[in-house]
């Protein structure tokens, strides 16, 4: 998982390195508006069908205090940060790259290199006003609410099973808007989705989420194929689990082998992503030779006894995600 990460950071910084450096409500040649439109998430909406400009800036101009109300969490704390700041802010940390590329997506923002050091997002001063007014109104903390709610529970249940289709809880969340306002949420609660969560999608443009830590959603997909569903119970123990990412019959194995891991992990490497490393693994079917691997390249020691045993736990008790095959048959 956390070679998934690293990799993921480094393309959204190599894609963020090409973006325009000029706004969408600035003078642009034709070149310039091309690549806005094809690096947003309208293009992506559109299928390829080009937009003028001046239909870009109006379709932006009338959503926006609309969509306001449906940024991710670290879009929100991004935005709030450009208005408090005069308009611009300093991205602080790498996992902030993911929600200022979703923000240049939907074209309200660019992204200068200060220097080495510094990346400086900005919005553009045509849509400050709208957004500040957007933020002040009782329907942004309506939604804010709900959106809240939305995304602890999609974080659950991704960790429950590993991926989830995205037309349910979409349509879920569109329900509570009617006519054509329900037609203009669902496709902003389909670009928060990608902005807030790893997907893919199928040949038919659905969605599908992807927990972080799935290595290869091509092969667990496939798997699916031709499995007679199941239906499962999901009671408030596995909710709450899944919210805290390890379940009420994991967590014994999760607390010995973190126990182990202290103080015994290489100094460049986090002692949390080690053991995160190694539960995702198990989750999706690795085998125990293929996790002793990974832990022992992970270490500044030898394994020991006890650590090789904890991780024999942890192998056996982490429950595997929907598609894998357990540790032990009961």
């Amino acid at each position: 998982m956390s070679v998934l990460r690293e990799q993921q950071l480094e393309a959204c910084q190599d894609r963020l390195s090409r973006c325009p450096t000029k706004d969408l409500f600035s003078d642009l040649c034709q070149d310039e508006a091309a690549q806005l439109f094809a690096m947003s998430f309208y293009a992506k909406e559109n299928r390829g069908r080009k937009m003028e400009l001046s239909e870009l800036r109006a379709l932006v101009r009338a959503r926006v205090r609309k969509e306001a109300c449906f940024l991710t969490p670290r879009e929100d704390d991004l935005v709030k940060r450009m208005l408090i700041g005069g308009g611009e802010t300093p991205l602080q940390d790498w996992d902030e790259i993911s929600a200022a590329e979703a923000l240049i997506s939907r074209l309200w923002c660019t992204l200068g290199i200060v220097d080495d050091e510094t990346a400086m997002l900005r919005l553009s001063p045509a849509l400050t006003e709208a957004v500040t007014g957007a933020m002040t109104e009782a329907e942004y903390a309506r939604v804010r609410q709900m959106i809240f709610s939305f995304d602890a529970t999609l974080h659950s249940l991704l960790y429950l099973s590993g991926f989830l289709h995205a037309a349910v809880p979409m349509e879920h969340f569109r329900r509570q808007w009617t006519g054509d306002e329900g037609a203009v949420v669902r496709l902003l609660v389909a670009r928060y989705l990608r902005a807030a969560f790893d997907y893919t999608e199928t040949p038919q443009g659905e969605i599908i989420l992807l927990h972080p830590g799935l290595a290869d959603p091509e092969k667990l997909l496939a798997g699916l194929n031709g499995m007679e569903s199941t239906q499962v119970h999901l009671t408030r123990e596995m909710m709450l689990g899944g919210m805290n990412e390890v379940l009420p019959e994991e967590r014994a194995s999760w607390a010995a082998m973190r126990g182990e891991l202290c103080g015994a992990v290489r100094p460049e490497l986090d002692e949390g992503d080690v053991l995160e490393d190694l539960r995702m693994m198990a989750k999706q079917g690795a085998t125990l030779p293929e996790m002793r691997e990974v832990l022992e390249n992970a270490l500044c020691v030898l394994p020991s006894p006890r650590m090789l045993a904890c991780l024999e736990q942890l192998h056996t008790q982490t429950v595997r995600w929907l598609g894998m095959a357990p540790a032990v048959l009961n």
